[in-house]
């Protein structure tokens, strides 16, 4: 089981996260429409940059004014806004005028950012978004046990907002019964100091055998405020098939080698033994 390992947030170093896999767990997560296909040592999720399409500049889209998200079905108003979106003000129950403001160009986040990142929506609710992922084409890999994953993502929040999103993927067999699940999931208000940005999570482990299609499901978890303050960016999955090490190949040689040796010097000592005693 892989270990909490937990780095200061500021610092944006990888947080890694324990990962479950929980074998024989029935298949409850969203699945999406568009079916993407896979190939090893790439990065699988299909726009996890957030840069395919338009990014709201202001960030009060709902409706059929939310831009069009390339590559991903969404629930509610999830959305893609530009980091340095303006924001907007509205008048709260009390009459007062409140403004919104969004994530700007130098919070905290990935230092390969592009102009876009994803955003939990415009208004008062939980959004979601998913793409599934067909890995047919690693069978071979995957079955014989050699099929490994790491998880990735910058996920974030605004402020003290408790607003927060997570990272799921699902892994299916081919009757899209799940195998195991792995997670990653935004630091929490206190974790990132009450700051608004977004942190570096991930999570590795084996894909497990059988599996055919990965459900990759977005969630944006809305607690309070105006909206929904829930960010991510960068969003990665790589399947990999490990290599041995040089230092393994070499020592397996050496030890068929040895054992060559072994095998020689021991038959001539036999040999030895034989004559000695025809001769006595």
């Amino acid at each position: 089981m892989n270990k909490l390992t937990i780095f200061p947030f500021f610092s944006q170093a990888m947080t890694k996260i324990g990962t479950t896999l929980i074998l024989g767990l029935a298949s409850s997560l969203l699945l999406s429409g568009p079916i993407h296909a896979a190939t090893l040592g790439t990065n699988l999720i299909v726009n996890g940059d957030a840069e395919q399409g338009q990014g709201d500049p202001i960030g009060n889209a709902v409706g059929a004014d939310i831009p069009t998200i390339p590559g991903w079905t969404t629930t509610g108003s999830f959305s893609v806004v530009k980091y340095g979106a303006t924001g907007f003000n509205f008048t709260n129950p009390l009459g007062n005028v409140v403004s919104v403001t969004l994530p700007g160009t130098n919070v905290p986040g990935p230092s390969d950012r592009g102009a876009n990142l994803f955003f939990g929506g415009a208004d008062r609710a939980s959004s979601s978004a998913s793409q599934l992922i067909n890995v047919s084409d690693l069978a071979s890999t995957i079955d014989a046990g050699q099929g490994t994953f790491n998880l990735s993502g910058w996920l974030g929040g605004y402020g003290t907002d408790e607003d927060s999103a997570s990272l799921n993927i699902s892994f299916l067999n081919q009757g899209k019964q799940s195998l195991g699940i792995a997670s990653i999931t935004a630091p929490t208000p206190a974790q990132r100091n009450n700051t608004t940005g977004l942190f570096l999570q991930s999570a590795n482990g084996s894909v497990p055998v059988g599996t055919r299609q990965i459900n990759v499901l977005l969630n944006a978890n809305y607690v309070r405020g105006r909206v929904n303050d829930s960010y991510a960016d960068n969003l990665s999955l790589v399947v990999t098939k490990p290599v041995p090490e040089p230092l393994t190949i070499l020592g397996s040689v050496a030890a068929l080698g040895f054992g060559a040796i072994f095998k020689r010097q021991h038959s001539k000592k036999l040999q030895a033994q034989k004559v000695y005693r025809e001769i006595a």
